[in-house]
């Protein structure tokens, strides 16, 4: 089943978004990588010892410290996930996309850059992570044998 679409509210009003293979394929471009663009993105970074070691909380977790994000990162990414979120809801919808430039995006942003760079880095996560727009017979059995054998079934 394909995923609801993520929304972001920027001065009042919403735009879904979407972190997939288009809108990666635009961001690589602009950035020569992914690995470079995820890292100037990213609105926290881990906490160094005196070491340059990670430091780590007692459960075991890195501690991280916020910091601020490339601005032409946050920008680029929500362009891209904003455009590729609308032509999806569009052909949903059967309508056409709303047209949409860079900058009149942009200059809708209220939020802080590290609060937009944050939901954008949660999109793209979830874009790492979920490889598919359906769910795999393959998946869904593998996860139901999964889930029987820890119930003891």
């Amino acid at each position: 089943m394909f995923e609801e679409l993520k929304k972001i509210t920027l001065s009042g009003e919403e735009y879904p978004i979407k972190c997939d293979l288009v809108a990666l394929e635009n961001i690589q471009e602009e950035f020569g990588s992914i690995s470079e663009f995820e890292e100037k993105l990213m609105p926290w970074t881990p906490k160094l010892d005196e070491n340059g070691k990670e430091v780590k909380a007692k459960n075991g977790n890195t501690v991280y410290m916020g910091r601020i994000p490339d601005i032409k990162a946050v920008n680029t990414a929500l362009y891209y996930m904003a455009r590729e979120g609308e032509e999806i809801a569009a052909e949903r919808e059967k309508r056409k996309p709303r047209p949409m430039s860079r900058e009149k995006l942009v200059r809708k942003v209220d939020l802080a850059p590290v609060d937009l760079a944050d939901q954008l880095h949660k999109e793209f996560m979830r874009c790492m992570n979920v490889k598919n727009e359906k769910t795999t017979q393959d998946q869904t059995e593998m996860e139901e044998k999964t889930t029987m054998e820890e119930d003891g079934r």
